[in-house]
């Protein structure tokens, strides 16, 4: 019998944990890592040669959105091409458990509103062989995987099963009975494996006729009182995502006691202005593991407004924008309406509305081809009307088909990103993988952190950038079986080649790989040369290997 399954040869092991790099062997047995040393005996089953190459944990993404991807993506791609090996399902609070037979096409008209996922897609792809969250988690376990998946448990359906779909998004409070159903549905939950629960109070996230979505309503009772049930487990975190606010003072009031009430980590989507980093400092002085999210991709997107839902924090721009073409189209010539579209638009409350970094990508008839390339600002110049005009007015000249594109970068960008990376309190992901399908690919984050931000910029170490991408997030997550390079721990890594490391494609591509047809952007990795999902290899340079190592995560395997 051979000693070990595989042998990784010759490379240089970052190992996660932020001790120095060092060369060594490294050996699998039964998916785990068996043994590290600086030489290991031939007599494997499989060798890889990593000579030249980095030995890294794979990333661990803690805010992703393949929930319903998963459905017919076993690999969770973008992710698992990016060294991604195990994903965070039901951040945000959206998901589709537990969801009744009758609730399902609601459920997944409302994801394809919020996180953009092609509606065709889910009607054709989802398997829908489960009502509860536990038959849900049961359904993943048993398609087979590619990667390993960890589910938080997702406040918005939750709300919904409890209430009924339209109370809970109409309903401020919910009476002492419901909050007990969804506590002890919760607690079923976690009984089953979740790793806690997430809540969106985030405003550009709206249901499918433009209205609050059951998360933004609810009490803080029942945020508090899910925060107790997690508390009695002792594993796991929470999952917030704030959303575009001037004032977050009742937010912070609100997190706060719901992390003295658990005990866990809270997972936070937030930036860099003085409240935020007050409220920061405030909790980390009381011990409060409050953990702030961090993007490490430069922000971009490229959209129509046909179907385009990244303005939705805005009332007006919601309500012009939902709808089929022709009634968005008949909104948007109202005066009115568009007065009012202009006036929110002038209030800075997020870098989409920075007219001078979105551009005219391209034109559907030859009589504008003038205006491709320029910004929204000189495309105002151009047309004589204000920038917020000219963005509709050449939209719908072209009946809503102009593609439009933002970037969010520059100077300022990334010193405020450089900052947020550096900060030890810091995760860097949010990738929303599996969401925005047609709009960006944020999911090529690991390759960019390292490349960009650890290589060419040097804003940190290599250590230190796996410690964040991979041992960190595990620690926030409770996945304790994983995240390191360690003998015992779970063999998920990415060999890459530092030097080659980066993106396939100049810009992104379209791809009809989606269920019905459906496309999607797409961006791949260079130099990345082998992903291993618990000691599987899974893709050699983008090549899938079709095997499906992954595992369905479960919380209480975590602290047997």
């Amino acid at each position: 019998m051979r000693e070990y399954d595989l042998v990784i040869r010759g490379g240089t092991i970052v190992d996660g944990s932020g001790v120095p790099r060092y060369k060594a062997d490294l050996a699998v047995r039964d998916g785990k890592i068996a043994k590290i040393s600086g030489k290991i005996p031939t007599g494997a089953a499989e060798e890889v040669d990593a000579s030249g190459c980095i030995v890294a944990p794979g990333a661990i993404d803690l805010h992703t959105h393949y929930d319903g991807q998963l459905n017919w993506d076993p690999y969770a791609t973008l992710g698992g091409w990016f060294g991604v090996t195990t994903v965070t399902i039901g951040q945000c609070g959206f998901g589709f458990a537990p969801v009744k037979p009758e609730d399902r096409d609601l459920s997944m008209r409302m994801m394809n509103r919020i996180e953009a996922i092609p509606l065709e897609s889910m009607r054709k792809g989802m398997r829908w062989d489960w009502v509860t969250y536990p038959e849900y988690l049961d359904s993943l376990s048993s398609q087979g995987l590619g990667l390993n998946v960890a589910s938080l448990f997702p406040f918005s359906p939750l709300r919904a099963y409890v209430m009924g779909v339209l109370p809970s998004r109409e309903r401020y409070e919910a009476t002492p009975a419901e909050i007990d159903q969804m506590k002890e549905l919760f607690r079923e939950g976690m009984k089953a494996g979740s790793f806690g629960f997430a809540v969106d109070k985030n405003l550009e996230d709206r249901s499918e006729d433009g209205g609050s979505i059951p998360s933004h309503v609810a009490s803080e009772a029942e945020c508090v009182g899910l925060a107790e049930v997690l508390g009695e487990f002792g594993v796991g975190f929470m999952g917030w995502t704030t959303g575009y606010f001037l004032d977050k003072s009742d937010q912070f009031n609100l997190l706060t006691r719901m992390m003295k009430a658990s005990g866990s980590p809270l997972h936070v989507g937030m930036g860099q202005n003085p409240q935020e980093v007050e409220w920061l400092n405030q909790c980390r002085a009381e011990g409060l593991p409050v953990v702030p999210e961090r993007v490490a991709a430069f922000p971009d997107a490229r959209y129509t407004l046909i179907e385009f839902n990244q303005f939705d924090y805005m009332d007006s721009w919601a309500e012009a924008l939902v709808g089929t073409t022709e009634e968005r189209m008949a909104k948007l010539r109202d005066p009115e309406l568009r007065k009012r579209m202009r006036e929110e638009a002038a209030v800075p409350l997020h870098a989409r509305v920075n007219w001078p970094k979105t551009r005219v990508l391209e034109v559907a008839h030859e009589r504008n081809y003038k205006y491709e390339g320029l910004t929204i600002p000189q495309l105002g110049e151009a047309m004589g009307v204000a920038p917020v005009d000219a963005l509709l007015d050449l939209a719908l000249d072209e009946g809503l088909e102009t593609e439009f594109g933002f970037r969010n970068d520059g100077p300022e960008v990334e010193e405020a990103m450089a900052n947020g990376i550096r900060n030890q309190y810091t995760h860097v992901s949010v990738s929303d993988g599996g969401a925005h399908t047609r709009f960006s690919v944020l999911a090529r984050w690991p390759v960019e952190f390292l490349s960009l931000w650890a290589r060419d910029k040097e804003v940190l170490t290599l250590e230190q950038a796996h410690y964040k991408m991979s041992a960190y997030a595990a620690w926030v997550a409770s996945y304790n079986d994983r995240g390191v390079l360690k003998v015992g721990k779970a063999a998920d890594i990415m060999i890459y080649n530092l030097d080659e490391l980066g993106l396939l494609y100049d810009k992104p591509v379209f791809s009809n790989d989606f269920p019905g047809g459906e496309r999607r952007l797409v961006q791949k990795p260079k130099g990345m040369k082998y992903i291993l999902v618990n000691g599987v290899v899974t893709f050699i340079e983008n090549e899938c290997t079709d095997a499906l190592p992954g595992k369905l995560l479960r919380s209480y395997e975590m602290v047997s």
